[in-house]
């Protein structure tokens, strides 16, 4: 008697898996007419590969109420992703070209695009499990000129970090300086969305606070801790 395959979808963010990889999964665009960039996606396994594309808007990215939205009627295509579909060979590699369609922009646009592998019916003499990676790919297409702002505000006897600016930020390596010799690290990392805030947990006093900032290029950056009034 003949068993189906069993397939599972596994979706992850890293491209650390056998299977399938992307060369990168951050991809940042502008504002500007034929924004473009491509993704090179490759099949290390025996078999053959079959992928198909599905975009999703992020609304309000960041905030308590963020959500995704599967794009799937036409006239809300702002974002293109050819080919939509292909089939990867043992080996192969294919490049997935994306276009943004945004024009004048006053806020970064955020979306996600999914590589999802794709199988028919495989019939077998012995039950089995196939294990399918899907990838998600970070899209931001960015305003011209536009610029994260990172502030300290406190709010119920707590200090938050604020990105007041109109593009995203990713913040690492935070540490609390009270003299130019004294650091601590400050636990608080992630990426921080245009009008988002992180809390900060420990209470600082005085001093400054030192970070990396990632965006399409990485600075240093001091904020002081202002005493309050």
């Amino acid at each position: 008697m003949k068993r189906t395959v069993a397939a599972f979808l596994l979706l992850v963010t890293q491209p650390v898996l056998a299977g399938m990889s992307l060369d990168k999964i951050i991809v940042y665009l502008d504002d500007s007419p034929n924004a473009r960039d491509d993704i090179v996606v490759s099949n290390p396994d025996k078999e053959n590969l079959y992928l198909q594309t599905e975009i999703y808007r992020v609304d309000n990215p960041g905030m308590a109420d963020e959500k995704r939205v599967r794009v799937v009627n036409p006239k809300e295509f702002k974002l293109l992703v050819s080919p939509a579909r292909a089939v990867l060979t043992s080996g192969e590699q294919k490049r997935f070209r994306l276009m943004s369609l945004e024009r004048d922009l006053d806020r970064e646009k955020v979306y996600r695009v999914t590589f999802k592998p794709v199988v028919g019916d495989i019939k077998t003499d012995k039950t089995a499990l196939k294990i399918l990676v899907a990838y998600q790919a970070l899209v931001f297409v960015q305003p011209e000129g536009g610029a994260y702002r990172l502030q300290l505000e406190k709010e119920d006897g707590r200090w938050l970090l604020k990105n007041t600016g109109n593009i995203n930020v990713e913040v690492s390596d935070v540490q609390h300086c009270q003299s130019e010799a004294g650091c601590r690290p400050v636990e608080l990392s992630g990426r921080l969305y245009a009008g988002a805030s992180l809390p900060i947990e420990e209470e600082l006093l005085g001093g400054h606070l030192e970070l990396l900032a990632r965006g399409r290029e990485t600075e240093k950056v001091q904020l002081p801790l202002l005493s309050e009034r």
